[in-house]
């Protein structure tokens, strides 16, 4: 009892320590909470603008949640106030890598991590720029120097085995991510990157082991509503289970992914699949036609709804209480009475053709009579 006393009042006394509600603000943002640690970061800086520990933090919220705006002004208030500073030259880089200009955001990262060889935010977010653009090896050359820098931290090895993932070596990116889970076991990161990995190599037992892993990790983390972040692995948990051949769980984790993330069209064409082999084609082609809107140049959608399409044609008749079998129609007899009409007509047209000659030439008699007229006068 003592020591829970010792412990409450040590509290009550910290319970204003800008240093312990850093510690707070970089905890939300490990769990994917950044809306509350936006929050809480930018409460700091109302009471200390330029706290070196919290503005990593604040900047990193801001790039996580696109907030484009109020990071260009924070970067312009820091390069005005610190020029000589790595933080100032990171939030520029930041802002540039959130409109999507890296080539601006690597020239302004690369400034930062001049000016501070040791700033290891600095490190990952310049092989950021560099992912981004599918640039896989200078991205694992920043990884590495940043794994150097920031001893204890995951993320750097995270990242290396992500990008190893990438370019298909699938044994060396599972040796980094055994390296990360040794420094944070229970990071849901490292268990579903763990199990893209086992999916790849065809082990989808073992994948989907991974899969529920992180998303129990989640749910007990974060109460309630799981955070936007997390629809990839759900979308992976329905794509493990459509492979086990588990439909309707598949089709389960693509609706709760599509929850998060309603502009998806890579999860309406996931659900449509599942429904194609089902059988379900009428579904399916809603479906597809939903991720087609999303995006015109889904080629796999395109595809499969083609082929639906074509199997529907098949197998449905084209309206109800269609007959199986065609039924026979007295052709012969409409022939002989079509050809008969036809040979009516043609001597029918005999004789307008003799008037028309008539015709004309009483119409050059007419002419040529004037003529003749004159020559006899003369």
């Amino acid at each position: 009892m003592q020591v829970e006393s010792c412990d409450n009042l040590t509290m009550l006394k910290l319970k204003d320590s800008l240093d312990l509600q850093v510690a707070e603000a970089e905890r939300l943002y490990y769990n994917c909470d950044y809306q509350q640690c936006s929050a809480l970061t930018e409460a700091i800086l109302k009471l200390d603008p330029y706290h070196d520990a919290c503005l990593p933090i604040h900047i990193s919220c801001q790039v996580e949640l696109k907030q484009s705006n109020k990071l260009f002004s924070l970067a312009h208030n820091l390069v005005d106030l610190y020029p000589n500073l790595a933080i100032s030259w990171f939030a520029v880089g930041c802002y540039y890598y959130i409109i999507g200009k890296s080539d601006c955001a690597r020239r302004y990262l690369a400034k930062a991590t001049c000016l501070d060889r040791l700033f290891g935010p600095a490190w990952l977010a310049y092989g950021h720029s560099f992912a981004i653009e599918n640039e896989h090896d200078q991205a694992m050359a920043a990884y590495f120097k940043a794994s150097q820098l920031m001893k204890g931290c995951h993320l750097p090895l995270l990242y290396i085995g992500l990008e190893c993932g990438l370019t298909n070596n699938v044994r060396l990116a599972d040796k980094f991510f055994q390296q990360a889970q040794s420094i944070a076991p229970d990071d849901p990161f490292i268990m579903h990157e763990k199990g893209v990995i086992c999916f790849q190599n065809l082990d989808f037992e073992s994948a989907e082991t991974h899969f529920l892993d992180a998303l129990e990790r989640v749910k007990r983390i974060k109460k309630g509503i799981i955070p936007q972040r997390w629809s990839p692995l759900l979308n992976n948990l329905g794509h493990t289970c459509r492979k086990l051949k588990k439909y309707e769980e598949a089709l389960d984790y693509h609706n709760q992914s599509l929850l998060l993330t309603p502009q998806s069209a890579s999860t309406y064409s996931a659900i449509a699949y599942v429904h194609v082999l089902m059988g379900h084609y009428d579904e399916a082609v809603d479906w597809f036609h939903k991720a087609l809107g999303l995006k015109r140049d889904d080629t796999f959608s395109t595809t499969m709804l083609n082929y639906v399409i074509d199997q529907l044609t098949e197998e449905k008749p084209p309206y109800p209480d269609c007959p199986d079998d065609i039924p026979k129609f007295n052709i012969q007899s409409k022939a002989v009475n079509a050809s008969v009409s036809q040979s009516v007509s043609e001597d029918n047209s005999v004789t307008p053709s003799a008037t028309n000659e008539i015709n004309d030439m009483s119409m050059s008699i007419e002419v040529d009579m004037p003529d003749a007229s004159s020559i006899v006068k003369e």
